[in-house]
């Protein structure tokens, strides 16, 4: 006889399973709910089964999980085609400087495309061409031969997986519309995105036959504006006076000439967003914050000007207590991991922030301790420029109580590893021989000069961050002043070193000359190419260059078990076993002095001196047999990377120009 209804037994033990309704189950992505009731007596669980059931029924019948609703799937909409049209304008971009360009070839692709976005749209990606698709697109007016490139296209960006949307991508602008990322919103949201697509590329005129500005009406205006000055005779404009909303008790009131009476003056209220934008300004000017730092300055501040007032209804700071600061701190330590990764972030109600907090992992909620410290470092600065501007802050605000303390040394926080590691690392087949330029992790016989052979060993035998020397371009690599060539480590186009004292010049290791990394550059410099690693770069992603470099190179760094970081590390610890004066790996570091004397009244460690300390590293290399300079395939070429989704595009456009000239 069964025992109860959703009542079983493991072993000794009870349990407790239910099968959810369709709408939870497509919410929540679980089909059935199961709970230990953690007893083995029958009555018990008989009992413990009929409370559960009850309350099930309840919820079930008065909860429903939030839906995102068809206003936001609109805006859904909206996002997602201007974005893929902001995309596709770059792409239209870089087709034109190829020496084959066919505008109409461009746009009989994107239409290929487009109408399979279509179709995938309300039939899904692995959906095919039915007769009413045929029949809606020649009414649209697309001949037989641009309906059957339609039906080719779908089928190649089908095999490809090209026409699969990224989930990652669909999550994210799920949770930038306010609305929770659960497995049935983000169902819900793929045809609407795969639409967006597809309508996108539908607007193929905009990009190729359309003008981008509309230059008549330009050159109109031009010549109405040049008559215009010519006949306009300068006229004085009365002097208004503004007072700075930060500094108005500094400033002197106008004095009111008769008949002109002045109203009376109000008091300023000054917000963290005024002073943390007069902040920003003041470190941009003295060029001691960087874009990327003025962009994370930018954020907190907006951050937690937001969630001052509406948490706490407060925007004046001269009202800021410790409460306010504990309760920022909890805050961030419940906020979700990636926050400010979406640039919609800035603009989210705190309430939002917390709602997308919530729904995920718990390893994927609370900032980490670094993360806070630089918010917390960032808000201090402010709270000084206030105290600097003449507001009156409570004196008992301190950031610093909130500070997470490191637990531990900074050599313990990430291991220098052993010689041995290294030496096996630089014998893999990336090093030694591989199978391909896209299998360089198989033992094979072509050698391929690129970021991921290069990289490794600039860290080894100078001691470079990873995104110092994969931002380096040619004119950093000096070969032509001096006696021996040298890198010269700064700020350029393409990167941005750490801080002011991470600028220096690195002597080239005659082992890096030794295996052609000069002549790798030059190379690389007569095909045009502004980057010493162009290999790293891809049109269509912000994402760091290291980190294309890690993911290349993962395999190896697992099977080495450290990173390219802890390379740095190794350069280091090597330097000083072998009693190299602490200024000098300071210098070749990119650390700053300890003292006056060490900071200023010296220069920086020689060229000279640095290839005499430099030579006392181990050569883990000389196992290595120098080859001619061979580079990847498609940098030769000049091409996008293989591995961008710009090049992924590409790809079914000229299948489906291929398609259509043969049609044709």
């Amino acid at each position: 006889m069964a025992l109860a209804t959703n009542l079983n037994r493991r072993g000794a033990v009870y349990y407790w399973r239910r099968r959810v309704p369709a709408t939870f189950a497509l919410a929540t992505g679980a089909n059935w709910l199961k709970l230990s009731l953690r007893t083995r007596e029958p009555v018990r669980a008989r009992f413990l089964a009929a409370q559960l059931d009850a309350t099930a029924a309840e919820l079930f019948m008065t909860t429903l999980p939030d839906a995102i609703t068809r206003e936001q799937l609109a805006t859904l909409f909206r996002k997602a085609l201007l974005g893929h049209e902001a995309k596709l304008d770059r792409v239209a971009a870089f087709a034109r400087q190829e020496p084959d360009f066919d505008p109409a070839a461009e746009m009989a692709a994107e239409q290929a495309m487009g109408w399979s976005y279509r179709v995938a749209s309300s039939r899904g990606v692995n959906g095919r061409l039915t007769e009413d698709d045929r029949a809606a697109m020649a009414k649209a007016g697309l001949a037989e031969a641009e309906i059957a490139c339609v039906g080719d296209c779908l089928d190649a960006m089908r095999r490809s997986g090209a026409l699969a949307p990224s989930q990652a991508r669909i999550r994210e602008i799920v949770e930038e519309i306010g609305a929770l990322p659960t497995p049935g919103n983000v169902a819900r949201a793929e045809p609407i995105y795969l639409r967006a697509l597809g309508e996108a590329l539908l607007r193929t005129r905009d990009r190729f036959v359309l003008d981008a500005l509309p230059y008549e009406d330009l050159m109109a205006d031009l010549g109405t504006e040049a008559g215009e000055n010519a006949s306009e005779q300068p006229v004085a404009e009365p002097i208004v006076a503004v007072v700075d909303p930060i500094t108005a008790s500094s400033v002197p009131l106008p004095i009111a000439s008769k008949g002109s009476p002045l109203a009376p003056a109000s008091t300023s209220i000054v917000t963290i967003e005024a002073i943390g934008g007069r902040l920003i300004a003041e470190k941009r000017q003295d060029r001691d914050w960087d874009d990327k730092t003025c962009r994370q300055a930018e954020f907190i501040f907006t951050l937690f000007g937001r969630f001052l007032r509406e948490e706490h209804g407060l925007t004046d700071l001269a009202g800021l207590r410790q409460t306010h600061c504990d309760a920022f701190d909890g805050f961030l330590r419940g906020l979700f991991t990636s926050v400010g990764k979406s640039p919609k972030d800035k603009d989210r109600p705190i309430r939002e922030l917390r709602q997308i907090s919530e729904a995920k992992k718990p390893g994927e909620r609370g900032l980490a301790s670094g993360t806070r410290n630089r918010h917390l470092t960032f808000l201090g600065q402010a709270l000084v420029r206030a105290r600097k501007a003449g507001v009156i802050i409570d004196a008992g605000v301190s950031l610093a109580e909130f500070r997470a303390r490191k637990k531990k040394r900074g050599r313990d926080q990430r291991p220098t590893p052993p010689s041995s590691a290294l030496a096996t690392f630089f014998s893999l087949p990336v090093f030694t021989g591989c199978r391909d330029w896209d299998d360089i992790h198989t033992t094979g016989t072509e050698l391929f000069h690129r970021a991921a052979y290069f990289g490794p060993m600039l860290a080894h035998y100078t001691g470079m961050r990873r995104e110092e020397f994969c931002a380096l371009s040619v004119d950093d690599v000096v070969t032509t002043n001096g006696e021996h060539p040298y890198l010269h480590v700064c700020f350029n186009a393409f990167g941005r070193v750490k801080n002011a004292q991470s600028v220096r010049n690195l002597a080239v290791h005659p082992e890096l000359i030794r295996l052609g990394f000069l002549d790798y550059v030059v190379a690389v410099h007569r095909l045009g190419h502004k980057r010493v690693f162009p290999d790293l770069f891809s049109p269509s992603t912000r994402s760091l260059l290291g980190d294309r470099l890690y993911d290349e190179l993962r395999p190896a760094f697992t099977m080495a078990e450290f990173t390219t970081h802890q390379v740095r590390h190794f350069f280091g610890n090597a330097l000083k076993q072998q009693r190299v004066a602490e200024e000098f790996r300071a210098d070749l570091l990119g650390h700053g002095g300890k003292s006056e004397t060490t900071e200023r009244y010296c220069n920086p460690i020689g060229i000279s001196l640095q290839l005499e300390e430099l030579m006392k590293l181990p050569i883990l290399t000389a196992h290595l047999v120098p080859r001619p300079t061979r580079l990847v395939p498609w940098v030769e070429r000049g091409e996008i990377p293989p591995w961008s989704r710009a090049f992924r595009q590409r790809s079914v456009s000229r299948s489906v120009r291929t398609c259509s000239a043969s049609r044709s």
